[in-house]
């Protein structure tokens, strides 16, 4: 919200584009509104470069999405990203055969 000038019409043609593939392929953003991902070394803003996209079919199984600022490695810039997702598995039927 705080990026307003970045507003121009180039750039707004530009974002339908990922806005239409989001659409097509029927994804979501993960990572919730204004949760920066990186911290520029030289000035010190904090901004958004990263987006967590998933599957609108399984959106509702992410229980997290967050940066982790201080898990971050020496003299870069970008934040890990943390997602957990709550996913459960079913274990496989177990055969009986002989064993001779």
């Amino acid at each position: 919200e705080r990026n307003h000038h970045l507003f121009t019409r180039e750039n707004l043609e530009k974002a339908q584009k990922l806005i239409e593939v989001t659409d097509n392929f029927n994804l979501q953003m993960a990572l919730p509104k204004d949760v920066p991902t990186l911290e520029a070394l030289s000035t010190g803003n904090y901004m958004r470069v990263d987006n967590i996209f998933i599957s609108t079919d399984i959106i509702h199984k992410v229980t997290k999405c967050t940066t982790v600022p201080e898990l971050r490695p020496n003299k870069t810039d970008n934040f890990p990203i943390l997602t957990e997702i709550v996913i459960s598995i079913v274990k496989a039927a177990e055969e009986k055969q002989r064993n001779f």
